[in-house]
């Protein structure tokens, strides 16, 4: 077999390259080719390349979870295409729920197998701002709050400081504080395949693929990333204080019980909001818009971990 490895060497704040060089005579063993990114050369387009239609690629993706975004999204042809993935970035949000060997070296070798081991689902996001976007997501995609908190750590001059010396989550806990004391209720109108809710105090609409986001915040505890289902949780009709309550419960995912929260499941969800929201997937920030749309593609990410 043959494997692609790619790199995006600023990634994880330079962690990913470090990571490859420590690893690199595990893979003296395959032929491999080996793909690093750049500015001009994103990690997307290089997947596009080498998973073209007709052409089976076995990619090996080091890096965070916004790289694996980056691949997952340039993806040609799922049914040719088995992606294995090396997490070392600040999040790891995609592999918690997943039992992973964590030693770095076992999961080098787990790959080298060659063996799909899962097939996970996949959601695209459609985001109706000025322009229409698609994007896909591994994750999840949120309105609201935690939207909000990707923007901010994304614009914090300290979250490159914080991620050298280990500390990268801890910006989104700075974040979501932050978020949670300025940010104001929205009147939004939810639709899970068709049944309709109004949530007029709405702080946050999260939906996951996987269990965790944002650094470990388990907002979905019951989502399995394999079962054919997205799972969405909303917070409406909370107090600042209430909210705050919630956050240290949700890295345990016991959230779910407090008042005003609500859990649901489904295929296709629709958000529409009278006041512009901020709107992610994968922690990557998309802008602000007053419509989105989730769903799950019809393809499966066949997965060599």
């Amino acid at each position: 077999m043959t494997f692609d490895i790619v790199i995006n060497p600023a990634g994880a704040s330079g962690n990913s390259l470090k990571l490859w060089k420590k690893l690199r005579h595990i893979f003296d063993s395959v032929e491999c080719r080996l793909h690093y990114s750049s500015p001009e050369r994103p990690v997307s387009e290089i997947c596009r390349r080498l998973t073209a239609k007709g052409r089976h690629s076995n990619l090996v993706i080091i890096g965070g979870d916004g790289t694996l975004n980056e691949a997952l999204n340039g993806i040609d042809c799922f049914e040719e295409t088995t992606l294995g993935f090396i997490p070392c970035g600040t999040g790891n949000d995609m592999c918690r729920d997943m039992d992973l060997p964590k030693s770095k070296k076992k999961l080098a070798e787990r790959i080298l197998q060659g063996k799909v081991r899962r097939e996970a689902d996949i959601g695209e996001l459609t985001f109706y701002g000025k322009e229409t976007v698609k994007r896909r997501f591994n994750i999840s995609s949120d309105v609201g709050f935690g939207a909000s908190t990707c923007a901010y750590a994304d614009r914090s001059r300290i979250k490159p400081l914080l991620n050298r010396i280990g500390l990268g989550r801890l910006i989104y806990l700075i974040g979501a504080l932050g978020v949670c004391f300025t940010s104001k209720p929205a009147d939004v109108l939810l639709s899970v395949d068709g049944r309709k809710t109004r949530c007029p105090r709405c702080l946050c609409i999260i939906v996951m693929n996987h269990c965790y986001e944002g650094g470990g915040f388990k907002f979905c505890p019951h989502a399995d990333f394999t079962d054919g289902k997205l799972d969405i949780v909303y917070g409406d009709g909370l107090s600042k204080l209430e909210f705050l309550r919630m956050l240290p419960n949700a890295y345990k995912g016991t959230h779910i019980k407090l008042r005003g929260i609500t859990e649901l499941r489904g295929n296709v969800i629709t958000i529409c909001s009278k006041q512009p929201l901020w709107i992610h997937t994968d922690g990557e920030v998309l802008g602000k818009a007053k419509r989105a749309e989730m769903r799950l593609l019809p393809q499966k990410l066949r997965l060599l971990v």
